[in-house]
């Protein structure tokens, strides 16, 4: 339910910049902030870190309205973790308004590399109705990690006339069974350990699909290219390495991929889905 409100979030943030994409505004130098607070996603559920359950409970506080315990849980793991990104950012949003966007302006220069940092940033930069610096913040998100979540809700938030997210890839494959019940973290692990142990496309794929779910797109888009390499005509292959080549800002190469291998396999029902999708 807490994942579902942060998608709300972010989806009103998307909503208003459709309005901002559209009419091209420029720079706001009103003082006034919007309602609210920036959004926190951090996606400490994604990173298989040790910090990991501290900074989910963090950010659900902050979700639930209680910045002050969550400033305070985001303290305490910088106290034993100073470089810690997330915390930091954690801790940046917690304190909003006060000396939060100057936080992450000092962080994103001390961190240029790193998505999550920039997404913050333009998520406060956004609510001090500093609309185009947000945009650039996010801009420089995407570029500065791409192979990660917080670039994805970045790109988003680029181009939100675009339905949200990346195609994902659909596999026929069940997961085997001793992935199944691990945490996300734990399974894409052992799917890698297990994609790197055997020679076939299905296994590639599998690990391809669960990095895919993680938000790192291009880690994805390499093991559905070694799948391609393993099985040269396995379709499911085929489809999958075309699909992840698709990018808001240039959807080209996926689509004419897709189209050629459709017509080249026009029997191939998972060629067509994802030529759909």
């Amino acid at each position: 339910m807490k994942i579902v409100a942060l998608v709300g979030l972010i989806g009103s943030v998307v909503v208003a910049l459709s309005v901002i994409v559209a009419s091209r505004s420029q720079e706001s130098n009103e003082v006034a902030s919007r309602d609210g607070s920036p959004p926190l996603a951090l996606d400490a559920v994604l990173i298989g870190i040790a910090q990991s359950p501290e900074l989910v409970r963090a950010e659900l506080l902050y979700q639930e309205d209680d910045s002050a315990q969550a400033l305070e849980i985001f303290e305490r793991i910088l106290v034993r973790e100073p470089g810690l990104i997330e915390a930091a950012v954690g801790s940046a949003i917690a304190r909003w308004p006060a000396g939060t966007t100057a936080r992450l302006r000092t962080l994103a220069l001390a961190e240029e590399s790193s998505a999550v940092v920039h997404l913050h940033l333009g998520f406060a930069l956004f609510w001090e109705k500093r609309d185009q610096a947000a945009l650039a913040a996010w801009r420089e998100a995407l570029k500065a990690e791409p192979d990660s979540p917080a670039a994805l809700r970045a790109e988003n938030l680029l181009f939100p006339d675009m339905p949200r997210g990346r195609p994902l890839v659909v596999s026929s494959s069940e997961l085997p069974g001793e992935v199944v019940g691990l945490s996300i973290s734990d399974q894409v692990a052992a799917l890698e350990v297990l994609s790197k142990g055997d020679s076939f496309a299905r296994s590639a794929i599998s690990y391809g699909v669960a990095l895919q779910r993680i938000g790192r797109s291009l880690s994805a888009r390499q093991q559905f290219e070694i799948a391609v390499q393993r099985e040269p005509n396995n379709a499911e292959a085929l489809a999958a390495a075309a699909v992840s080549l698709f990018e808001k800002s240039d959807p080209s190469f996926a689509v004419g991929a897709l189209a050629q291998l459709a017509d080249n396999f026009p029997q191939e029902a998972v060629i067509r889905y994802h030529f759909a999708l």
